[in-house]
């Protein structure tokens, strides 16, 4: 083989080495209507509720000055088509505001259920994980199927 042709195909080889693989994505299993936390689990939440969210997010939580809304099209917007581990992150790593992750993860999961059962999703068998992997496994749909 000629050294011209070796350089090429050298060159050829480490291109479509270095070529990034395709993107596999997976669209998530379950989505917000396959009644993915129990009652009993939202009922603690509601109590978790309001000893810890009440004062920014308001008992109808409606949203104040100092917190948003957890229901209605404001929450849709935001949250529609996310996965429940970017809801879950985002109570876990940033509330309540004045003291982020002071919350235990098991209790934000019984939180995210309360507003999953606040939000009129059905609740069902098997309580609500804390698990990121399982949780990036459940897509938020307002729509019902």
């Amino acid at each position: 083989m000629k050294p011209f042709t070796f350089a090429i195909l050298a060159i050829a080889a480490v291109t479509a080495a270095a070529r990034p693989r395709a993107f596999s994505f997976t669209e998530p299993a379950h989505t917000t209507w396959d009644s993915v936390f129990t009652d009993a689990q939202a009922k603690n939440g509601d109590s978790l509720y309001k000893a810890q969210c009440v004062k920014c997010h308001l008992a109808n939580l409606a949203g104040g000055d100092d917190g948003s809304p957890l229901t209605g099209k404001d929450f849709n917007a935001d949250f529609e088509g996310a996965t429940l581990d970017q809801l879950f992150d985002q109570v876990y790593s940033r509330m309540p505001p004045d003291n982020p992750k002071s919350i235990p993860r098991e209790q934000v999961a019984d939180i995210v259920a309360y507003l999953l059962a606040q939000n009129k999703f059905p609740a069902g068998a098997k309580p609500l994980t804390e698990n990121p992997d399982q949780l990036k496994d459940i897509k938020i749909v307002f729509s019902k199927p």
